[in-house]
């Protein structure tokens, strides 16, 4: 009893400082130490997964060489590197990365500042001992993690600012820290320059903004994350469409509309200049679209399954205080916003079409894929704790803890691995 006294004064303490702290010290609450809990666990040196290999290099050779062509990775286009060791493509007038450019781009200014030079290394893949090991010129790690770090710590913060408009201070920031050691925000976006970190950063961004009817800001800022992950699309239309109907007006279809089009319209542009194909897939070729096409609807469910339950990446598995939450969803639906039910929406189709297109995963430890939706349906999530959990019994409450403390336990642990 004297040890919870001593460990819950001083938390009381910071709750009510909370509490009474200005939108720029809230933010900073989480923002500064997320960043360094998420500094501390990140990957700063190889090994790093090949596609947050191919952002930095491909946001190396944009901020210190102007292109986004790569010199020297022609031989990682072919099996059996492409893939274990990056994801790169040919065209006629190069290598290239086969991602969006929207992650790179995020790391551009820190590779500017940083002046780093390529060095020589040799890649190995310690899933894959039966590939040989291949010579590269890789440039600095470190602002790639930098800009994944930050931008996943924003993201976080940004969510904190979202919820402190659906209720009081404290409870805002004890969910944003939920959201930011709960979840693979820890233990996949922030370790290194994956796509997920920086499309949650603009996804988190377009939520606040439009939970505050700034509609124009909004769009560019979900404009930025459909430059990252083109189907986040549906985010800004759902959410655009939500508030234009609530508020029977057409301005916030338009205003979003426009703004996250620009990001779509950037897409289109840089896929037709490099890839000489105005398309949205780009340099992933056409292995998605017949996906999304097909009528393998037993493959949907499947991947819905494990998405779900598998237990090396299932999101109900690895944040399971989600499961106590999803009986609160229709009380939540009816007590948010219209921002926040578009978002969720949108969220719930961008997953879908994830888990029509590609598999789920199952040798990535912990979930990745949800990350996007769980971020755009986070205020329904925190609408359904506090119409369900809040005011629930006792051993509700206390599961629900139980289950929150084991999602943090089982991120710790898959950050300090990663």
């Amino acid at each position: 009893m004297g040890w919870s006294k001593k460990i819950s004064a001083p938390f009381e303490l910071l709750l009510v400082w909370v509490s009474k702290a200005s939108l720029r010290r809230f933010f900073l609450s989480i923002f500064i130490p997320l960043v360094i809990i998420y500094g501390l666990t990140a990957s700063w040196q190889l090994p790093v997964n090949g596609d947050a290999l191919t952002n930095a290099i491909t946001a190396w050779h944009i901020g210190n060489k102007g292109t986004v062509y790569l010199t020297g990775y022609g031989h990682l286009t072919e099996k059996p590197f492409h893939g274990p060791f990056g994801y790169y493509v040919s065209t006629p007038k190069g290598t290239v990365s086969q991602y969006p450019p929207g992650a790179a781009l995020l790391a551009v200014p820190v590779y500017m500042l940083a002046h780093g030079r390529l060095h020589e290394a040799v890649l190995l893949n310690p899933s894959r001992p039966e590939i040989e090991a291949v010579a590269v010129s890789l440039p600095p790690l470190w602002p790639a993690t930098v800009t994944a770090v930050l931008a996943t710590a924003a993201a976080i913060a940004f969510l904190g600012l979202v919820f402190r408009g659906q209720s009081q201070p404290r409870e805002a920031w004890i969910a944003a820290w939920v959201v930011g050691l709960g979840t693979s925000a820890w233990s996949v976006a922030s370790d290194a320059l994956w796509q997920h970190g920086p499309a949650m950063f603009w996804i988190a961004l377009g939520l606040l903004l439009s939970s505050r009817k700034n509609y124009w800001a909004s769009g560019l800022a979900l404009g930025g994350a459909v430059l990252t992950r083109p189907h986040t699309a549906f985010v800004c239309a759902c959410l655009g469409i939500a508030c234009g109907v609530s508020n029977r007006s057409i301005r916030p279809v338009i205003s979003i509309g426009v703004g996250s089009a620009l990001g779509l319209l950037f897409l289109l542009v840089y896929n037709a200049l490099i890839f000489s194909e105005v398309s949205i897939s780009g340099g992933y070729g056409d292995s998605f679209q017949n996906r999304l096409v097909s009528f393998d609807f037993l493959f949907l469910f499947l991947n819905i399954l494990g998405g779900l339950l598998d237990p090396r990446v299932g999101f109900l598995i690895w944040s399971p205080f989600l499961i106590l939450l999803l009986p609160g969803l229709p009380v939540a639906w009816k007590n948010s916003g219209p921002w926040a039910r578009g978002a969720a929406v949108g969220g719930l189709i961008y997953l879908l079409l994830q888990y029509k297109m590609n598999r789920y995963l199952p040798e990535f430890i912990p979930y990745r894929y949800p990350l996007e939706a769980l971020v755009a349906s986070a205020p329904l999530w925190f609408a359904a704790y506090l119409y369900h959990i809040k005011n629930s019994n006792n051993r509700i409450k206390r599961i629900f803890i139980y289950l929150l403390a084991s999602g943090v336990v089982l991120h710790f642990v898959a950050a300090l691995a990663g």
